[in-house]
């Protein structure tokens, strides 16, 4: 007791304490937050500042150092963290065996401040109400930005690039980010929950970022906008009124146009400018010619590229190279001006080789997956805040096809700051959407059970849905340990059957449910309070989403949460009855839909997957699986050989530990790994051994 009453007495340590939105510190960060988005766009330093800021706090919140943390990262967050140390990771390597110049020492400082992201987002994430304030920084940002654009369209003073605004950077970081701005804030825009004065102002600060945007005449970045807008039609438009639907894209379309045509709006014209380059047969290359000059500095870099595409030339090949072909007359001297190719993605091939480009696609395939994955969920709110993250880093990572974003100090400003921002926004919304008063469900719910000898561990399953599922259905196999009695202690539907195999018996546990939806649950899993609550909100609903929802398990082994590998999928679980069956499998059974439904949903919230009791559970009952499917395939006919088995055995292994991620799990990954590879060999060894005997 002693014991207990020092442990509940220890103070939570601060890294891991929520910063409540009213304290001193909840206030403050909302206020950072919001004046870096407000004012970045037209005061020098400030989004630099904020970034820099947010990550130092991060840094100090954090306590001991981030490195003894990582088990306490859940998926998203390792991920990310992964994609952020594996590009930085690559130029260092890059730098080590090409060596550094000039142009290489200049590009050290701004890499490396990627790694700001990490600290940056681990701090926002634990700031309770930080939503309200970016969404307001966004709007304020977008507003500020298109009347400083207007500003200076009217005054027709010239600025550093003629006719185009560029703020306190350049004309593609201004135009680019207002664009990302305009387009985050379409979910408010469309939000039917959102107040009519609100939605109003959301709607002139889309106007106005666009027009910004279209001032600067930066054009590579509105090269996202039909993609995203295509997106919306399948995503937020999906909940809309036809009428609405199509409305707001055609009017975006149609604003764009006008903008573009405008006179003295200088997107237009640069968009004919590049539109006269493609049919432009001239030897000489004009400096206002930028297509042009892209052009040609993308054909200098594929030159190098041909031998070089593995491992690149270093940080200052293409300058090397740009300076030989100025001397022997290939290009003009004012050339010598660039510093990279305008392009990150060839910047990436040229500094690192494959893996630059790998882990830059990895950098913007991460979160625009996590985001892209949160329109599945239950969670209204948080998929709107997961919408205004896709769309920022899907038009810089559209900027980068025209500019070399992390080459400059801008690029790596607003990267850090909308990708920390975005990710922890997500976190933000989602946990305050849970926190919120429970929903009255007005959906059934029915959970089902099948078991056998599972008295050590069905009471966990069983308490976690007690008082909370409408109704339990146990099928139990003929126990012999007591199972069927714990069960009659939580639910009166209970009863003793014969063992046809799991799809068999889970389908007759499916047919004797009446609830309007179905969990089907096993003795070994767990239902979190997380995914309670986000299961009630789905079925608060009159009608749900989605008539299928995937449940994204947690697996507990060995002491450890893991969570990459085939052990971390997302199984369909959730369902409306009638609309699923279960497959007639012996072993490895599975919900499938119905035939007329095309998709289902996936929550966020975990499902706790308690897999094996030991490391001699886990085989033996692996190992008896391989048994059953071995038998089940080569009644199908199947065949094989002991060599297939060692090599579907490494596959798997490599399957699992590397391309799954199983590595981010440390040694119960690996140790998770090799149970499965065993297992994988055992299958096969077992139908080499059915085949042998036919």
């Amino acid at each position: 007791m002693r014991i207990e009453l020092a442990r509940a007495a220890r103070p939570v340590p601060r890294s891991d304490a929520l910063i409540p939105a009213a304290s001193w510190l909840g206030r403050i960060s909302a206020l950072i937050l919001f004046l870096g988005l407000a004012l970045g766009l037209v005061v020098p330093k400030v989004a630099g500042g904020v970034f820099l800021l947010f990550a130092l706090m991060g840094v100090v919140w954090l306590e001991p150092g981030l490195a003894r943390r990582r088990l306490g990262l859940d998926a998203h967050e390792r991920l990310l963290t992964l994609a952020v140390l594996s590009f930085v990771g690559v130029w260092m390597l890059a730098w080590l065996g090409h060596g550094l110049g000039p142009v290489g020492w200049e590009d050290v400082g701004r890499i490396l401040r990627l790694l700001l992201i990490i600290p940056a987002y681990l701090f926002l994430a634990r700031v309770d109400g930080l939503d309200r304030a970016w969404w307001s920084g966004l709007a304020a940002g977008a507003i500020i930005a298109g009347g400083y654009a207007i500003a200076f369209a009217l005054t027709g003073e010239p600025s550093g690039w003629i006719d185009r605004v560029g703020g306190p950077t350049n004309p593609i970081y201004f135009g680019g980010v207002a664009l990302a701005f305009a387009l985050m804030l379409l979910p408010r825009v469309a939000d039917p929950e959102t107040a009519p004065a609100i939605r109003l102002l959301m709607s002139l600060a889309v106007v106005l970022g666009l027009t910004a945007s279209a001032i600067s005449g930066s054009r590579g970045a509105w090269l996202a906008l039909i993609p995203l807008l295509v997106l919306y039609l399948m995503t937020l438009g999906t909940r809309q009124h036809p009428a609405k639907r199509f409305g707001l894209p055609l009017v975006i379309l149609a604003l764009a146009a006008v903008l573009a045509f405008l006179p003295g709006v200088p997107l237009g014209q640069r968009v004919i400018e590049a539109f006269g380059s493609f049919g432009s047969h001239g030897d000489e290359i004009a400096r206002e010619d930028t297509l042009a000059v892209r052009w040609a500095l993308w054909q200098l870099s594929f030159d190098q590229l041909r031998d070089a595409w593995l491992f690149g030339v270093g940080p200052d090949g293409f300058r090397a190279a740009l300076e030989r072909a100025v001397a022997g007359g290939q290009l003009p001297a004012w050339f010598l001006e660039y510093h990279h190719p305008h392009d990150q993605f060839i910047s990436a091939l040229l500094i690192a080789g494959l893996p630059g480009l790998l882990t830059l696609v990895l950098l913007f395939a991460v979160p625009l997956g996590r985001f892209a994955r949160l329109w599945r969920t239950g969670l209204e709110r948080t998929r709107l805040v997961g919408w205004s993250g896709l769309a920022a880093v899907a038009v810089l990572a559209v900027m980068g096809l025209s500019e070399s974003i992390f080459q400059r100090n801008s690029g790596i400003v607003w990267f850090g700051l909308l990708l920390a921002g975005g990710y922890a926004m997500v976190r933000v919304r989602h946990r305050r959407e849970l926190q919120s008063a429970p929903a009255r469900r007005l959906q059934s719910l029915s959970v089902i059970m099948i078991c056998r000898d599972e008295a050590d561990r069905i009471e966990g399953a069983l308490e976690s849905v007690h008082g909370w599922a409408d109704e339990i259905v146990v099928l139990d196999s003929g126990s012999t340990d007591g199972t069927a009695d714990i069960c009659r202690q939580y639910t009166q539907r209970v009863e003793v059957t014969d063992w046809p195999g799991f799809g068999v018996q889970k389908q007759r546990a499916l047919q004797r449910a009446t609830g309007d939806w179905v969990l089907s649950l096993d003795a070994d899993e767990v239902v979190s309070e997380d995914l309670r609550r986000e299961i009630d909100l789905v079925l608060s609903r009159v009608r749900p989403h989605y008539s299928g929802y995937r449940l994204p398990w947690l697996t507990i082994a060995f002491g450890r949460s893991l969570h990459f590998g085939h052990w971390a999928r997302a199984p369909l679980r959730l369902v409306e009855r009638g609309s699923a069956r279960f497959t007639d499998a012996s072993v490895h059974e599975k919900l499938v839909m119905a035939d007329d439904v095309r998709s289902t949903g996936r929550l966020e919230g975990p499902l706790l997957h308690r897999v094996f009791r030991d490391e001699h559970h886990a085989r033996t009952k692996l190992f008896g699986y391989a048994r059953l499917q071995a038998a089940e395939r080569s009644q199908a006919g199947r065949r094989a050989t002991r060599p297939e088995a060692r090599v579907r055995a490494l596959l798997n292994w490599l399957d699992n530990y590397l391309l799954r991620g199983a590595f981010m799990d440390g040694r119960a990954g690996w140790k998770m790994s090799a149970l499965q590879a065993a297992y994988t060999r055992e299958k096969y060894f077992e139908l080499a051994r059915l085949s042998s005997e036919r």
